[in-house]
């Protein structure tokens, strides 16, 4: 993947994503480091956990889902961490296809976080008015960045998941329900179809048993190299058209 004067990408954006408890920061990191080890320079461009607004942000929406409530902490999790998103978002473009051209390892993208804000939706918890606000700026923010090489999606099932942020023991994270991360899981089959239907390359992982990082890469590279000029047409006739991954036309 050089780059010579044509401008042409030399880098690789990928995305991670996952249900929450999955291990997706860790899988983040051993990626990049089967990256380093096979002679790429990589970087992981993390989740904002350690903004200063992060944990307010994290607390009302985890306090509003387990109360079923609505006080708008649904709503400002989900702005505060689509203006992150889209943030890191560019510069992983810019760090991946520019002058750099490195391995950029996004841990969750722009388009997950949609998961999360049709579940606050459903759930209760998040407006329909809240929720087409932030589906606006979703697309106003979307039509100027281009997608990711490949989106890898770390599958564990919803009660795996459950019992991994039980291990854990993160002090935000206690009481989340069950249900809440079997509505996630669904809605995340939904947007991996979604994404596959608009061109994306989704590479999706068994992980219930943290599968050797190597082949994982080795995985990424191969599903990377095949069919580049037609994966290249769909890539930027997808970013004409920044459309919400899943948006329920049938919920009031």
């Amino acid at each position: 993947m050089g780059m010579g004067s044509t401008g042409e990408k030399r880098g690789l954006f990928i995305t991670i994503d996952a249900n929450i408890g999955a291990g997706k920061s860790n899988a983040c990191h051993a990626i990049a480091s089967a990256a380093t080890s096979s002679g790429w320079p990589a970087r992981v461009l993390e989740e904002p956990t350690h903004h200063p607004q992060f944990n307010h942000f994290l607390q009302r929406y985890y306090e509003d889902l387990k109360t079923g409530t609505n006080t708008g902490g649904g709503f400002a999790m989900q702005m505060f961490m689509l203006c992150q998103r889209y943030e890191q978002h560019r510069l992983a473009v810019e760090q991946a296809w520019g002058d750099q051209g490195i391995v950029v390892v996004q841990d969750r993208p722009i388009y997950g976080d949609t998961v999360f804000a049709t579940t606050a939706m459903e759930r209760g918890f998040m407006t329909r008015e809240e929720y087409d606000l932030y589906v606006d700026m979703y697309r106003n923010m979307s039509r100027d960045v281009m997608p990711p090489d490949i989106f890898v999606y770390l599958d564990v099932s919803p009660e795996e998941c459950h019992e991994r942020m039980a291990s854990r023991a993160r002090s935000q994270e206690e009481g989340v329900p069950l249900d809440y991360l079997q509505q996630l899981y669904d809605n995340y089959q939904k947007l991996l179809g979604e994404m596959r239907r608009r061109g994306v390359r989704v590479l999706t992982i068994d992980w219930r048993e943290f599968g050797p990082p190597v082949e994982i890469w080795k995985n990424i590279q191969e599903m990377v190299n095949s069919e580049d000029s037609w994966y290249e047409r769909l890539t930027f006739s997808l970013a004409k058209e920044p459309r919400v991954p899943l948006i329920p036309t049938d919920t009031k």
